[in-house]
């Protein structure tokens, strides 16, 4: 590094330029944007652009986190839905064999025994019999 003594001055070629700047409350005129770089203009769009796109990825991802919910929400309940009808089959199973379980079911559904005689009251309501709980089978 060199040192200049003490009176001398920069030569003209080392000054740096004036450039005048942009007075406040005005739009800069196209002589003054011309003299910006390419590439400061070229990264503030891009960056602009990239502000976008993460608003739009933020809120997609929103939207889907949304709807990802809602449908395990679904399938839970499916789930839930389809564990009691397993339960029922495995009852039913466990009882296809049992004669009094069978003779309980037929008389839910109207049917009569052997020797036995039916007797119907005449205010009886029409339609399916009442005798019986009714459970829903898959």
């Amino acid at each position: 590094m060199r040192l200049r003594p003490e009176g001398s001055r920069r030569p003209a070629w080392m000054k740096a330029p004036k450039l005048p700047g942009p007075k406040l409350g005005r739009l800069p005129t196209w002589a003054e944007v011309q003299r910006l770089p390419v590439s400061m203009m070229i990264a503030c769009l891009l960056a602009g652009l990239g502000a976008v796109q993460l608003t739009f990825l933020i809120g997609n991802g929103l939207y889907r986190s949304y709807v990802w919910q809602a449908q395990t929400r679904t399938v839970e309940q499916e789930i839930a839905a389809l564990n009691t009808d397993l339960r029922v089959l495995r009852e039913t199973q466990a009882h296809a064999d049992d004669p009094q379980e069978l003779q309980a079911q037929a008389r839910c559904l109207g049917f009569v025994g052997k020797g036995e005689t039916v007797i119907v009251a005449q205010d009886a309501p029409d339609g399916a019999s009442n005798n019986c709980d009714a459970v829903r089978m898959p």
